[in-house]
């Protein structure tokens, strides 16, 4: 009987142990959802324009996501060519993004995104109808409240080689958190 309690309280301390740690990892994932997330806010609300399109962010569920779409103007009308979302990958501990796009040679992007200072940084991976996969690397320069100036690079054998670029503007303010 003395062994049973033993046993008994060995694996009350064990699981308790492992709670405890859950409890502490997923408080960690919370803070780092929250805290990558959170760095989002400022692109929250109004139109991102530039050259003859633009993007729209928004808060998906809970926060716990960001949900994005692009729009091409033609003759003064939007039309949706591109939308997807990021979200804290909790298996992977890091800020993911997938997008679908159409009319473009590119069908899918998967982006992995990290902030610096004011910069917005993205490992991206693009993929076309064929699935061949063109690596990229992008920069978000945040300038000010309603500016960014956005650069996209390809990776390739000769190292990095800036495709496009351009400088975003905030319009249409209505929502901005």
């Amino acid at each position: 009987m003395k062994h049973l309690k033993q046993s008994l309280a060995s694996c009350l301390f064990i699981a308790g142990i492992i709670y405890s740690s859950g409890t502490l990892f997923a408080q960690e994932t919370n803070n780092n959802l929250s805290s990558s997330l959170s760095q989002f806010s400022g692109l929250i609300g109004g139109e991102w324009h530039i050259e003859g399109s633009y993007q729209v962010f928004e808060w998906g569920v809970g926060r716990k996501s960001v949900k994005s779409k692009g729009y091409t103007l033609i003759d003064g009308k939007s039309k949706l060519i591109s939308e997807g979302i990021w979200v804290w990958h909790v298996g992977e501990n890091k800020l993911k993004g997938y997008f679908t796009a159409i009319e473009m040679p590119v069908e899918f992007f998967d982006y992995t995104t990290r902030f610096e200072g004011d910069n917005m940084m993205n490992d991206l991976k693009s993929y076309n109808a064929d699935g061949e996969e063109q690596n990229y690397f992008e920069t978000w320069e945040f300038t000010d409240d309603d500016h960014y100036i956005w650069t996209l690079f390809a990776l390739t054998a000769e190292g990095k080689q800036k495709v496009m670029g351009g400088k975003y503007e905030r319009l249409n303010k209505s929502g901005k958190e």
